[in-house]
């Protein structure tokens, strides 16, 4: 059974278990919740520091849509690690390999779905913020690479955590380190570079630079091969695991 075959069948069961569990559920509807807010939100904030201490907080708007782009596929990858976690714990990836489902199928349709959802999320998200013009190219190329940190998060979960209170652990870790990146636009290059082993560092740089109209593309074809890099690297480690 190919992954298209697993979302009809496995679908409407992760559906039923998301609604089952409130974190889970919470966390589905989180990244639209944050971009209502950040519509709103910034611009009421702009306007109180702009009277009360003169500082202009349109500059720095980038970083905010930049940071905003990771939100939506971390949050499904959160969704997608705990599911697939639960299925490592519960043994059923082991009874899969006695099935026609293949692991690898498993792991196309766990992964993929975390990959597309939290691209769709992505683009409305930023539709609604409408704070940084970005063109089309860019937008598309950044959503795709924040995008792998649906995969990569949802990997670390399935490969490290030993349970779900270790999960949110991982989960944790996984938010200080993507948030590293995020200082990473205060400094000057090239030791802004320095914050590239971190996969979301490539995603929100692809923002800053189109935001002021430089060039990106280089960017963005390290941010693939760094993503590419450490997905490939999880991926060897879960399956290492699923080996014991």
């Amino acid at each position: 059974m190919n992954a298209i075959g697993l979302l009809h069948r496995l679908g409407p069961t992760d559906l039923r278990n998301i609604r089952r569990d409130p974190i889970l559920l919470w966390a589905l509807v989180l990244p639209l919740v944050v971009a209502v807010l950040l519509r709103w939100g910034v611009p009421i904030l702009g306007g109180w520091l702009r009277v009360r201490v003169a500082f202009d907080l349109a500059p720095y708007h980038p970083l905010i849509v930049g940071s905003y782009v990771l939100v939506g596929p971390s949050i499904v990858g959160f969704i997608g690690g705990f599911l697939l976690l639960d299925e490592r714990d519960d043994r059923i990836l082991d009874a899969i390999r006695v099935t026609p489902v293949s692991i690898n199928s498993l792991l196309t349709y766990r992964l993929g779905v975390p990959l597309i959802f939290g691209s769709l999320m992505t683009v409305v998200g930023y539709r609604v913020i409408d704070l940084v013009a970005l063109p089309v190219t860019s937008l598309i190329v950044s959503t795709a690479l924040a995008a792998c940190s649906g995969p990569i998060l949802a990997l670390l979960l399935a490969g490290f955590a030993d349970n779900k209170v270790s999960g949110f652990a991982v989960t944790k870790l996984f938010s200080a380190v993507s948030n590293f990146a995020l200082v990473a636009w205060f400094l000057p290059m090239p030791w802004q570079l320095a914050a590239g082993v971190v996969p979301a560092y490539w995603p929100m740089k692809v923002v800053w630079q189109t935001a002021v109209e430089g060039p990106w593309m280089g960017y963005a074809l390290a941010g693939l091969a760094v993503n590419g890099l450490a997905i490939a690297a999880l991926l060897r480690r879960f399956r290492a695991v699923l080996s014991r």
